[in-house]
């Protein structure tokens, strides 16, 4: 019987203009978002490699002084000159980029810290860049989770006002069991909607020989597949709640499009602004104030000739002094900038938390945390480049030991004071990203993907006691 329920309710919505409807438009999305992801990963490509060309370049020749510097390149001056290290574009980001383009993609660094982190764009025109790349995450939680809505939203109001609910119910046909065919008639047709896009999205991507399809990516692809579905019962969950407790069709899409927008648009800005509120941190002005007047102090107490130099003279005595000096005003400037950094990563945590409300919201973060984009990216590379730093010092610190010629006064800005041995480019410690595990992507995806189940499991539980009791006159 359940068989016989489910294939009637995909026979209705198959041949109803508004599946036929939202069918094409997703098809068209999901070769159009392919052919534009296409061209703008070939343009990130080139950019990425021209800047990663000239920024070696400039490391290696010296255009690119952060630095005081007293003589021709050397060990020191790499070791002390500030650079910039931005992410390659990750060839995943046609299922979800994650807003890539807000998160921090650049880290400066030198061999004595990590110092910070910035956005750069790499764009001819700023006004250009898109607020929403057309990839799958966008597709499925925002046109697809509206279609499920606009399948669901008259399931069961919308045939008691037309009365074939009363008709089917006559026939003995269990109220639980019709309700789960409805329910799963929505899922099987809602994957029919968005199946052949993503086939055909992925026929594209494989022709056009842009991307290199591995097995890891493969696994992503299936694996997104996987938690849209899990996604999917949801939303479908939520659209048969709706229209088990409105006893018009009206109410019930009234109902829907109430909650789409509320998890879409309101409670993502709510978790914005609540947390901005309930858990503040210090702006950057205030930081910079702090660490002038901590500066200001360290050299007020400094030891009279803290500031001299002689760059011909490794072994000035005062280099010492200085270095002493500089050590000082960085290690103040690193430790109040360290506790600001993780206080913003606090907060936006925090951030997260209030975005579980909503099944929109959490489908983005498991997405993101799937394709290893977005936040999580970030923050495994900002761990990854303090173990990197500390290798970067250690490396150092081990040819200035082993120079004669060097007093070894370490100063993390200047290259007075330690070793002027010539510089092989072949030697300088290089950051290698490390993509993310598959393992270690699904840990951090695994709570959001309970949580949607739950979700999932407490609105169905909810509708069929509700279905139970529903009039049907």
């Amino acid at each position: 019987m359940i068989k016989t329920i489910i294939l009637h309710e995909i026979r209705q919505h198959i041949f109803s203009l508004r599946l036929q409807l939202i069918f094409f438009i997703i098809f068209i999305l999901f070769i159009l978002g392919s052919v534009a992801y296409i061209f703008q990963f070939k343009s990130s490509i080139k950019d990425y490699e021209t800047y990663s060309g000239k920024a070696r370049e400039e490391l290696l020749n010296g255009r690119n002084r952060g630095l005081i510097s007293t003589g021709d390149r050397n060990i020191t001056t790499i070791a002390v000159e500030n650079q910039n290290y931005i992410l390659p574009p990750l060839k995943n980001g046609f299922i979800d980029d994650s807003k890539s383009q807000y998160i921090p993609n650049t880290i400066q660094f030198n061999a004595f810290n990590v110092f910070g982190y910035s956005v750069s764009r790499r764009s001819g025109n700023q006004y250009l860049t898109l607020s929403q790349e057309l990839n799958w995450y966008f597709i499925v939680s925002l046109i697809l989770s509206f279609a499920i809505l606009l399948l669901s939203f008259d399931s069961v109001s919308g045939e008691k006002q037309s009365q074939t609910l009363s008709l089917i119910l006559s026939n003995n046909v269990p109220r639980s069991l019709l309700l789960l065919g409805k329910y799963l008639s929505i899922i099987i047709s809602s994957f029919l909607m968005v199946f052949p896009g993503i086939l055909v999205a992925l026929i594209i991507l494989i022709l056009s020989r842009t991307i290199r399809f591995d097995s890891t990516l493969l696994l992503e692809v299936c694996i997104f597949v996987s938690v849209q579905v899990i996604f999917m019962a949801c939303i479908a969950a939520l659209g048969l709640f709706c229209s088990v407790i409105s006893r018009t069709a009206n109410i019930s899409l009234l109902l829907c499009l109430s909650l789409w927008l509320l998890f879409l648009i309101f409670s993502p800005n709510l978790a914005v602004f609540s947390t901005e509120n309930l858990f503040r941190i210090k702006n950057s002005e205030t930081i910079e104030a702090e660490i002038k007047t901590v500066q200001d102090a360290i050299n007020k107490a400094a030891p009279e000739g803290s500031w001299s130099m002689n760059g011909g003279d490794l072994f000035y005595p005062k280099h010492e002094l200085r270095a002493k000096n500089q050590t000082s005003l960085f290690n103040a400037e690193k430790q109040i900038k360290d506790e600001w950094y993780n206080t913003q990563f606090e907060q936006y945590k925090n951030a997260t938390m209030f975005t579980y409300i909503s099944p929109i919201s959490l489908f983005g973060l498991i997405s993101e945390a799937i394709t290893g984009n977005g936040y999580p990216r970030f923050q495994k590379n900002w761990n990854d480049f303090h173990t990197f730093q500390s290798g970067f010092l250690a490396w150092f610190k081990a040819i200035d030991a082993n120079d004669p010629k060097s007093p070894h006064w370490y100063n993390p800005y200047e290259d007075c004071s330690t070793t002027r041995l010539p510089l092989k480019s072949e030697e300088i410690p290089v950051f290698t990203e490390k993509v993310m595990p598959i393992s270690m992507r699904l840990t951090k995806a695994m709570p959001g993907i309970v949580l949607l189940l739950a979700y999932s499991f407490l609105l169905i539980g909810i509708t069929v006691v509700r279905f139970n009791r529903y009039d049907v006159r």
